[in-house]
């Protein structure tokens, strides 16, 4: 405590939206009053062709959010895992999301054995670059908050160009195509996959196809953005 006292004296954090200083209570880079500007997103859902459904929390356009977005996947920001998986979480809440995937518990609960988070992977070489694979800290910070184990069912098979400088559908499409392959052979019965941002959806439903075809029954997307 003495410690964190004492960088924050030399190191003074500054809120991403509003520039104010942060205290000590404060354990990440965004104020409450900005957090609780950021907007969820309504009822719509984004419908794919291996997509059960696609689930934002929020508009990638929100200045903060996209903000908050860029310093934790390019900057390394850890801490703003927490505040971006609340969003995720709130959203889940606010759509009773939960309830519906499974009805006959609290919605705050999912059937473990049912149900489980499968994060995006990342090539070794960029989560080595970045310290962290950003998907795989938000899918942890929502397990806790609603009883829903991680498991990492898919891994990178070959390093392709970040979808985000493609700007073309189809080049996307061509870019992630045969980017993942299945890591385990025992398979739940549905699966959430976890993402930070979905833009074409390109990626989600490349994952989504080989858990299809490797007889999983629903595939979902979450993501913090759209």
């Amino acid at each position: 405590m003495i410690k964190d006292f004492i960088l924050d004296l030399i190191f003074p954090r500054f809120c991403i939206g509003c520039n104010k200083e942060l205290n000590l209570k404060q354990a990440s880079f965004i104020c409450e009053a900005c957090f609780n500007k950021i907007p969820l997103n309504g009822a719509e859902r984004l419908k794919k062709t291996n997509l059960n459904e696609v689930w934002a929390a929020g508009k990638y356009q929100d200045p903060i959010l996209r903000e908050m977005i860029h310093q934790f996947k390019y900057q390394s920001i850890e801490s703003l895992k927490k505040p971006l998986a609340q969003l995720m979480i709130n959203y889940l809440e606010k759509e009773k999301l939960t309830e519906k995937l499974h009805p006959n518990v609290g919605s705050s609960v999912f059937n473990i054995y049912n149900i489980v988070l499968v994060p995006i992977p990342l090539t070794w070489r960029r989560k080595i670059s970045r310290g962290f694979n950003q998907s795989e800290l938000l899918a942890e910070e929502l397990s806790q908050a609603i009883n829903c184990p991680v498991i990492n069912l898919l891994r990178r098979r070959k390093f392709s160009a970040p979808q985000a400088r493609i700007e073309d559908w189809k080049r996307r499409k061509e870019n992630i195509s045969g980017a993942f392959e299945l890591s385990l052979n025992e398979l739940p019965e549905k699966v959430i996959l976890i993402d930070d941002v979905t833009t074409s959806g390109a990626t989600l439903e490349e994952a989504a196809f080989i858990l299809k075809q490797a007889g999983v029954k629903e595939v979902y997307g979450l993501v913090v953005a759209n």
